[in-house]
Order: structure tokens, then C-alpha cells, then sequence
């Protein structure tokens, strides 16, 4: 009966965490307080991960199994595998990029949230706003407004009912974008 529970555990850690990996971004896809501290949750939850399926591993590999469980098991050690190696990526990518700076990508203002997406060198950079609206439990949920593309530094603020950002460049560039089709009821 222990070897069952073991079994079933450790497949529930591997998969659960699999799923998580590939599929649903930051933190199981919660929406909680603010994107930027999503952000910093998920990165500080690489490690607990990588540690979790280590243990799944170990409670796998020294199990004694028959039937579809044993080739279960194989499954279950190529999906661990294969999320270690994705984990161990993302986990030397934040050692040597850090991910302090990649949280600076998101700032909060009123109701609006502007996430800076800049790949570098490989493609072209774009600052995508939203409105930005919190429930009662602290959960919160954003509706596109507009993606533009670089503007480098930028001001922005809510002055009736539009979004005013102002670039500062040689010459500052205001940019107006109508704000009253988004409202938090």
C-alpha cells in the first residue's frame, strides 16, 4: 500500500509541476497583488520546484513496480527529466541575468500597468498597457489597452478618462489613448 501512495504522489509532484512549467507562466497563473510580484514568486519558486522533483525522482527510481505502473514510471522519469532540464536553463539564466532586472519591466501607476518587453537584440522591443484592476481578495485582472512600440524613458498618468504618456526624447512626444471603454466594475 506504501509503494501506491509513493507512487501516486511522486506522478501527481512531476506531473502538476510539468504542467506548470510548460504551460501556465508565472506562479500556476495567479493573478495576485501585482505582475511584478508574480514576477519575483515564480523566480524565487525555480529552486523549491527543481527540489521537488529531485524528491519525486528519488521516491520514484527506488520503488519496486509491476504492470502499467512500472512503464508509468518511465514516463513519469522522462517528464521529470525533461523539467529539470528546463528549470536548470531558467535557473542559470536568473543566476547570471538576475531577475531584478527583468522585474523593473513592470510598473504600476493608478490603474494603469505597463509591461516593457525588450528582447534585446533579437527582435524589436514594445511597451504593452493595461488597465489594471484589483477585487476585494487582492486578486487582480488586466485588459489590454495598447501596445506601442519603444519609446525608451517614459511618463504616464490617467488624466480624464485618457492615458497620457509623454516620451522623453529630444523632443518630448505626448501620446493620448481614450480610456472609457475600461472601468474595474
Amino acid at each position: 500500500m506504501a509503494t501506491n501512495i509513493r507512487f501516486y504522489l511522486s506522478a501527481a509532484v512531476v506531473v502538476v509541476l510539468f504542467i506548470e512549467t510548460l504551460f501556465l507562466g508565472n506562479t500556476f497563473s495567479l493573478q495576485w497583488h501585482s505582475p511584478k510580484l508574480m514576477y519575483q514568486v515564480s523566480a524565487y519558486l525555480v529552486p523549491i520546484k527543481f527540489l521537488l522533483i529531485c524528491l519525486a525522482l528519488g521516491a520514484l527510481s527506488g520503488l519496486i513496480l509491476t504492470g502499467w505502473r512500472r512503464y508509468g514510471r518511465y514516463l513519469l522519469l522522462t517528464l521529470a527529466s525533461l523539467n529539470l532540464l528546463l528549470l536548470s536553463l531558467v535557473g542559470v539564466g536568473y543566476l547570471f541575468a538576475g531577475f531584478a532586472p527583468l522585474s523593473q519591466q513592470f510598473r504600476l501607476q493608478g490603474n494603469i500597468a505597463v509591461y516593457t518587453a525588450d528582447p534585446g537584440a533579437m527582435g524589436r522591443a514594445y511597451h504593452y498597457f493595461s488597465y489594471f484592476c484589483r477585487n476585494d481578495y487582492g486578486f487582480y485582472r488586466l485588459e489590454p489597452i495598447s501596445r506601442l512600440d519603444w519609446l525608451g524613458e517614459f511618463d504616464f498618468n490617467e488624466q480624464q478618462g485618457e492615458l497620457v504618456i509623454t516620451a522623453v526624447r529630444h523632443e518630448p512626444q505626448e501620446i493620448r489613448l481614450p480610456l472609457t471603454d475600461f472601468s474595474c466594475q
